[in-house]
């Protein structure tokens, strides 16, 4: 037969487990959130220094002839 005290151990445990899974899964998210955050801002920050440097040379080329 299993002891009361043997069961108790096995639940704080297993508890344990799913604490340090859970928090481990939560960092993992707010780090992959981050790196997206990143990313998009890296994007818009790009596209916006494209699209900046696109009309210069327009301007130019349009002036020149």
């Amino acid at each position: 037969m299993v002891s009361v005290s043997s069961v108790w151990r096995w639940a704080v445990a297993s508890n344990e487990r799913a604490v340090s899974n859970a928090r481990a899964a939560a960092t993992e998210c707010s780090r992959l959130r981050v790196e997206r955050a990143e990313v998009e801002q890296f994007l818009a920050t790009y596209a916006a220094s494209h699209a900046s440097t696109t009309a210069h040379e327009s301007e130019a080329v349009a002036t020149a002839h």
